[in-house]
């Protein structure tokens, strides 16, 4: 890499933990996060439960990448799919500013292919692994605002959350019946000339084209889309123990069912190593805002859960090192 591009990606790696760091500090300002809250998972029930919960997810993860990768016709056993998913975990907070974990994974995957299309097989797997998580999340906060409503309706700006919210889950869904279904294959070829002069239309043909290479295995796709629930219900209990713990356990099922995607899918922005600070400052927001009352459960519980991954990634350093390291490509490479 040239000297001016490691140069521009060491400050852009600075910019981000200046943002984390300054996110995180205007959390604690707001009383949202202090030591004493934090202390709970440092008790031998709670860290058990809550790193049970962690590591119970980490699993139902890689069992969704597990189908993906078999709807790719890649098969790949269990232990190396964990395995390559806790090295994606810690690459996600050991480097920050040039390659994520999702992409290490795939590099790791489509290594030793002689095959181009087994490279690309393995490509597409990690990307609808991303793809399938984030439109999950949309879908689960697009029932809590049907459901819950009345309950929401209190803010404007839960409402405009809400509303695109509704609206990206009906595109992704909209998406997915065209790649999916041989008789929409007609019409869409007839608007294929429209749909290129919309903005951000080469992001739909990529999202299109990775859901059309499952056209042969929907099944697995649609298996993977349940895996990604049953990880929202997931993430749900574990944010409810949180509330447990901090003497916070009157808050209603709604308030979680809304925060705790729409928190992830905001922490996902690129801004800040691994989502730290963004996600701190997002969970306040929004438990804060869905609430009408000061409470530390969104700040607390999103803290928790990126310790308890980051003791996971660990692991995956460790599997990295054992493994023997390797090149890692870089923003400019491909």
């Amino acid at each position: 890499m040239p000297s001016s591009q490691k140069i521009r990606s060491f400050a852009l790696t600075a910019l981000k933990f200046l943002v984390a760091g300054g996110l995180i500090a205007w959390v604690f300002s707001r009383g949202a996060l202090d030591w004493n809250a934090l202390k709970i998972a440092l008790s031998p029930v709670p860290f058990l439960i809550l790193g049970g919960l962690a590591l119970v997810q980490v699993l139902v993860v890689t069992w969704r990448w597990r189908f993906l990768l078999k709807g790719q016709e890649f098969p790949v056993s269990f232990r190396e799919s964990l395995e390559l998913t806790l090295i994606g975990m810690f690459f996600n907070y050991a480097m920050p500013g040039s390659v994520g974990g999702d992409i290490i994974k795939g590099y790791y995957l489509a290594r030793g292919q002689e095959q181009g299309s087994r490279k690309v097989a393995a490509g597409v797997s990690v990307f609808m692994d991303r793809l399938i998580g984030f439109f999950v999340m949309m879908f689960s906060a697009s029932l809590a605002i049907v459901a819950f409503y009345d309950r929401l309706s209190h803010d404007p700006r839960l409402l405009a959350i809400g509303s695109a919210t509704l609206l990206i889950t009906l595109g992704f869904f909209a998406v997915l019946a065209f790649a999916l279904s041989r008789r929409l294959q007609a019409p869409l070829r007839f608007f294929s000339e429209l749909i290129h002069k919309l903005p951000g239309h080469a992001v739909l043909e990529s999202i299109y084209r990775a859901m059309h290479s499952y056209r042969r295995h929907p099944r697995d796709l649609f298996i993977a889309m349940g895996l990604s629930m049953v990880n929202q219900v997931l993430l749900i209990v574990f944010f409810y123990a949180t509330a447990q713990y901090l003497g916070e356990g009157n808050i209603p099922l709604s308030v979680f069912w809304f925060c705790i995607p729409m928190g992830l899918v905001i922490q996902a922005v690129p801004i800040a190593p691994a989502g730290v600070g963004i996600g701190q400052a997002a969970f306040f927001f929004l438990f804060q805002t869905a609430l009408q009352a000061p409470t530390q459960v969104g700040a607390v519980g999103i803290t928790l859960l990126q310790a308890f991954q980051f003791l996971l990634g660990l692991v995956g350093a460790v599997i990295y090192l054992r493994r023997g390291r390797v090149e890692i490509p870089s923003e400019s490479a491909g």
